[in-house]
């Protein structure tokens, strides 16, 4: 049986965004999952703050690794997001997902990105099983 972090590295192997992106992998364990983008220039909007769909899109990737982790490839269902703080360019944001609930093929993640000590958004998800 592969590992959890085989399981999020063959997702993030055939996932074309998160790797156009440079998001990579952090601490990997089953039912938790951190990854971290750096911010680029494209991603900054007219007033000079990260896109909050960057930090959506962050968020969203690091509940599809969570389930992954699990061994429960998923789709996101439903999702909240509440922004925080802004993040800038140069910034590296960390996203860290934990499950919350697993209920057959119905997740709950909670998400939160950071970057350094600063929370920039808390993120919940709800994920359907594809399998």
């Amino acid at each position: 049986m592969p590992t959890a972090l085989e399981l999020v590295n063959a997702l993030l192997d055939d996932d074309a965004v998160a790797r156009s992106l440079g998001i990579t992998l952090g601490a990997v364990e089953a039912g938790r999952v951190e990854i971290r983008m750096p911010v680029a220039a494209a991603m900054v909007n007219g007033h000079g703050l990260v896109h909050g769909g960057y930090l959506f899109l962050l968020a969203d990737t690091a509940l599809a690794f969570c389930c992954a982790s699990l061994d429960k490839p998923s789709v996101t269902r439903a999702a909240d997001i509440a922004f925080l703080a802004p993040a800038r360019e140069h910034d590296t944001l960390v996203a860290t997902a934990a499950v919350r609930a697993d209920a057959g093929r119905a997740t709950i993640i909670d998400v939160r990105i950071t970057s350094g000590e600063t929370v920039l958004a808390e993120f919940r998800g709800h994920g359907a099983a594809t399998r």
